[in-house]
């Protein structure tokens, strides 16, 4: 018998025993991962907008203080107008005056439009944070039911990881290569015994030549409809044991039965 294609054969089934459990956690796996990025994204445009607050908050106090300083100037160049000498004094205050003015227009205006801002920046913080927070709280009751689903088949998981590795080390490159082709294109399934002449996998004949050769246990085909491997019996029945007969039950008629039935 060939050892490689029995331990292809086993390793097949080793997969689709790991890839049951995968399914077995349904969507929850997928799901948390979903809810980490969620929430990084969230705690990202959180620190964004509190970032521009502080930011708004001391231009704003920074302008607050400027206009103060030119209030103190604007006041002082009033003030000048009257002990004036001359015209071109005169005319050189006025300018600072007005210099003066025009500027705190524009940052009382500037003071103004950042309150409003300011407001609603705050205002979108506390969304923003109340949301996250309900983010952070489904993600954490998703990760612990994905911890609890885990430790149900951690190690389950973990021999059969085990096993899985010890046969791959076992199996011919040749193989190996054709297995991890065809294995992703065929719902996991790569490795199948023939059965009553046909291929285990898509159940298409196999030419009676082809599947006496495969009896012996000693080579594989590659099924032309599918393009699985497929190996004999001999191969099945020493991984997975002898094959159970269907009984039918038949059931007999007494003698009073047919006589009614006459």
């Amino acid at each position: 018998m060939n050892e490689s294609l029995l331990h292809l054969y086993e390793l097949q089934k080793v997969d689709k025993k790991l890839d049951e459990l995968v399914e077995s956690r349904g969507e929850l796996p997928d799901r948390v991962n979903e809810l980490r990025k969620q929430v990084e994204g969230q705690r990202s445009n959180v620190a964004q907008v509190r970032s521009d607050i502080k930011e708004l908050t001391t231009r704003s106090k920074e302008l607050s203080d400027e206009s103060s300083d030119l209030r103190e100037k604007v006041d002082k160049y009033k003030a000048q107008q009257f002990d004036v000498k001359t015209t071109r004094e005169y005319d050189a205050i006025t300018f600072q005056l007005e210099d003066g003015q025009r500027k705190l227009h524009n940052n009382v205006e500037s003071i103004g439009r950042m309150g409003i801002e300011l407001e609603q920046l705050k205002m979108d913080e506390q969304q923003m944070s109340q949301e996250l927070s309900e983010m952070e709280q489904e993600l954490s009751e998703s990760e612990t039911a994905l911890t609890e689903v885990l430790a149900n088949t951690e190690e389950e998981e973990k021999q059969l990881i085990i096993r899985r590795e010890e046969l791959a080390a076992k199996v011919q490159p040749f193989y190996m290569t054709i297995y991890n082709r065809v294995r992703p294109a065929k719902g996991g399934v790569a490795v199948v015994a023939i059965k009553n002449g046909v291929c285990g996998g898509c159940y298409n004949a196999v030419p009676r030549q082809l599947a006496l050769e495969l009896r012996k246990g000693e080579k594989h085909a590659v099924c032309e409809y599918c393009g699985r491997i497929i190996v004999g019996e001999p191969i099945a029945v020493a991984v997975d044991g002898e094959t159970v007969p269907v009984v039918y039950e038949v059931e007999v008629e007494t003698e009073s039965e047919i006589e009614s039935e006459l």
